[in-house]
C-alpha cells in the first residue's frame, strides 16, 4: 500500500488515505453500497473531494473534532461520518458540508478516512475500500499546490490580511494548508 496517514484518536484507530481517479457515478449511490457491504460493517468512513483537502492534518483534525463533538453532545448529525464532513468542510449544515467537500459524479480524486476500533479493522477497511473505489493510491491528491490554495482562500474565506500576516511562514500552500487546518481547529469553538 502507498503512504497512509494513521493515527490513534480518543481511543479510535484512524486511516487517511488519498485516490487518483475515482469513477463516482452518483455519490448517494456509491456511499449506499460501501455501507452495505459487509466487510465495513461497523467501520465509520467518508470520502471526499480531495481537491479541497488541505493536506492530511486538515482531515485528522476534523476528525479528532467530529469525536469531541460526538462526546459532548455538540454533533449536529447523528452520523460520525457525516460530521466528519461538517468539520471538514467548515460547515455546519450538512446540505453546505455536502456541496463544497462532498463527492461529485464523474471521476475525480478522493480522500478517505476510515475510523475503527482497532488498527488491524482499519487497515482491512481501508484494503475493502480501495479495491471497491477503484483509482490509484496516491497521497498526493490530499497535498497543496498553488492552484489548490486559491481554491481553498476561496473556499474556507481566508483573507489578505491572514494571507500577508503569515507570509513569512513559508510558501502560499504551505500558508494557505495551516489556515484551514487552523480554522477546522477552530470551529469546535463555535459548536
Amino acid at each position: 500500500m502507498a503512504s497512509v496517514h494513521e493515527a490513534e484518536l480518543l481511543g479510535r484507530s484512524i486511516v487517511v488515505a488519498g485516490l487518483r481517479g475515482v469513477e463516482v457515478g452518483d455519490p448517494g449511490e456509491l456511499l449506499e453500497n460501501l455501507r452495505a457491504r459487509r466487510e465495513l460493517g461497523g467501520l465509520v468512513f467518508q470520502l471526499l473531494d480531495a481537491g479541497m483537502v488541505a493536506g492530511p492534518e486538515h482531515l485528522l483534525v476534523a476528525i479528532l473534532n467530529a469525536l469531541r463533538a460526538f462526546e459532548l453532545g455538540l454533533n449536529v448529525s447523528s452520523d460520525l461520518g457525516m460530521e466528519i464532513l461538517t468539520f471538514a468542510s467548515g460547515q455546519r449544515q450538512i446540505s453546505e458540508a455536502i456541496r463544497s467537500l462532498g463527492l461529485k459524479p464523474g471521476r475525480m480524486d478522493v480522500a478517505l478516512v476510515l475510523v475503527a476500533g482497532s488498527r488491524r479493522e482499519a487497515e482491512g477497511g481501508l484494503r475493502s475500500l480501495v479495491e471497491a473505489l477503484g483509482g490509484e493510491e496516491d497521497d498526493g491528491v490530499l497535498e497543496v499546490d498553488d492552484e489548490k490554495a486559491g481554491r481553498l482562500v476561496e473556499a474556507y474565506g481566508i483573507g489578505s490580511r491572514e494571507l500577508s500576516s503569515c507570509g513569512r511562514l513559508g510558501s502560499l500552500p504551505d500558508v494557505v494548508r495551516w489556515l484551514v487546518v487552523e480554522k477546522v481547529a477552530l470551529s469546535m469553538a463555535y459548536r
